[in-house]
Order: C-alpha cells, then structure tokens, then sequence
C-alpha cells in the first residue's frame, strides 16, 4: 500500500485532503459523517502515515485518527492565519484543475501541505541515496513510522 500524509479539519464537516510522499495530491473533500467513515474513505487509497493539523494545540480529532490509523501528527507552531492557508494552497493549485470547494477543503490541504513540508527534506535525502522508487517508498515508511535510521531501513528492505 501506497503511504499517504492526510490533512484533517476536523467539525460537524471533516475536511481530508490526502498527499503522496511526492506532495501529489490524491484527493481532497469534505463529509458530514464520522471520524470512522472518514478513516475507511482515505484508508482505500494507502497506509495513512502522517496526519497533518493546520492549529496548535492538536484538535483531539486528529490525535484520535492518529491513535485509530498509527499516523504520526504534524501541526505547525501556533495557528497559521487563514491568509496565509489561502496563499499555500492557491499556490500549490496554481496549475492544477482543482477547485476547494469550502474552508474545510482549504483547512485540510493546508495541514497536509504542512504536514508534506516538514518532512519534504528527509524525503528528498532518501531519495538522493536510493534511486529505487518502490524501495524509497518503504524505508520511507520505516523512518517516518517506526522513527528508524534511513541506512537501518534499508538494511530491513534488503
């Protein structure tokens, strides 16, 4: 299974938006429905790896979808203006064909852009060491789960 980096605006609506290791987006919506509901939508499209707030102190929302899933929490220092979110993702979806359809969406793919960024620096470190892609996915996974070294890693994979 692919891992994944999901943003959470948790509320009466939950926004998601789900990222690759690549800060692909993957999709990103906005339900009235549970938190168990919630898990099984992104859960068909990988192994949940990080989840993202866009608030400090974490919703307790998003510390129980990381308790459910094993996800490890990414929540930026302070709360981040909505300008500021509005700005991140409009930049990210310059190019795309994606319209937000409410604040919840824009709420969502701000934490996983967060959530994405912080680790967008160890990601790329492990790729500049293994140049195989479906390797790189799995000691990717090692270090960001089990808070593995990426030479120890490798080592398990091979």
């Amino acid at each position: 299974m692919d891992p994944l980096i999901v943003g959470l605006d948790p509320g009466s609506t939950i926004g998601y938006a789900i990222l690759n290791l690549d800060g692909e987006l993957i999709s990103v919506d906005s339900i009235k429905s549970s938190l168990n509901d919630v898990i099984s939508k992104v859960s068909k499209f990988g192994k949940i790896i990080i989840v993202g707030a866009d608030v400090d102190p974490v919703p307790k929302m998003v510390e129980k979808f990381s308790s459910l899933t094993g996800a490890k929490i990414v929540f930026p220092n302070g709360n981040m203006l909505f300008i500021k979110k509005r700005d991140m993702t409009r930049g990210y979806l310059k190019n795309k064909d994606i319209k937000l359809k409410n604040r919840h969406e824009l709420d969502a793919l701000a934490a996983a852009l967060i959530a994405w960024k912080s680790f967008k620096t160890l990601f790329n470190k492990i790729e500049n060491e293994i140049h195989d892609e479906k390797i790189s996915k799995e000691v990717k996974k090692l270090v960001i789960i089990e808070n593995m070294p990426i030479k120890k890693a490798l080592n398990k994979i091979c």
